[in-house]
């Protein structure tokens, strides 16, 4: 005879199979399993296509697993500019995997700014400029560069990370190309739920990251996101700078899992 008593063990059983099949998932099968989401933007740039790789929140301690298959796919994509978007570490002692990671990147113009993880990891931060520069990738913090000698009315904005950081919005655009389209790379989104207090310029779009997509979520509604992270989830969104595209990255943080977050490789196709 089937008693109430046996339904509920029945019942604890599947859910706790459940629980064991969703977490084993979530910690060694979604962190693995990076997609490359694609985007289109018009931004004026006279006939010229450029494409853009977002790489954010790679939290790199090692060359392991996604490190390896980060890589291979940037050697598929040829992007033009390949932008490291904040926390692309987290420890101090990171730098010679940083260091061999961006000795395997393929040629293009590299870009990164700094996360709140490069500010609270305590690593040297002229060390950390001085890997960037031996890669010949070029750090912003509160800086501008314009490709307008290249024949490109086209600047990225790299802004000092919000949550941990001094973002400076004036200071950064007035380095910028008087005449050009900016794109504005930004860690951590909560900067862009601000009154921006300033004349905005021709902004393209900005990007972000460190939100992880919430790393445990159900499409953007996210169980929990870091602070700095206003609003935002995961995707793109209209803010009073324009649009602004979320990343949910490629690493995890504080808990190596992902479920319903999956790890991105953004590329942009400008035109």
């Amino acid at each position: 005879m089937i008693t109430l008593k046996t339904i509920q063990s029945h019942t604890w059983k599947v859910i706790s199979f459940a629980a064991v099949v969703l977490f084993f998932y979530g910690f060694f099968i979604e962190p693995q399993r990076i997609e490359v989401i694609k985007w289109s933007r018009q931004v004026g740039l006279g006939g010229i296509t450029l494409n853009i790789v977002q790489l954010s929140d790679l939290h790199i301690s090692e060359i392991g697993q996604t490190e390896h298959k980060t890589l291979e796919q940037l050697k598929l994509l040829k992007p033009n500019i390949i932008l490291l978007s904040g926390d692309v570490i987290d420890h101090r002692d990171s730098l010679p995997a940083l260091n061999s990671f961006l000795s395997d990147l393929p040629p293009s113009i590299k870009i990164a700014i700094l996360g709140n993880w490069e500010h609270w990891s305590g690593v040297d931060l002229k060390a950390l400029a001085a890997t960037y520069e031996k890669n010949d990738v070029t750090l912003l913090v509160n800086q501008c560069i314009s490709f307008s000698n290249t024949g490109l009315r086209l600047s990225v904005a790299g802004f000092d990370d919000y949550t941990a950081g001094q973002p400076d919005v004036d200071r950064t655009f007035r380095q910028c190309g008087k005449e050009d389209q900016i794109i504005i790379a930004e860690h951590s989104p909560g900067l862009f739920d601000e009154n921006p207090r300033t004349t905005l310029k021709k902004i393209a779009f900005s990007m972000a990251g460190h939100t992880h997509g919430g790393q445990f979520a159900i499409g953007n509604n996210a169980l929990i996101t870091p602070p700095g992270s206003g609003r935002f989830v995961a995707g793109w969104y209209q803010t009073e700078w324009g649009d602004l595209y979320v990343s949910k990255g490629i690493g995890t943080s504080v808990i190596p899992l992902r479920i319903g977050a999956r790890p991105e490789i953004t590329i942009f196709e400008l035109k």
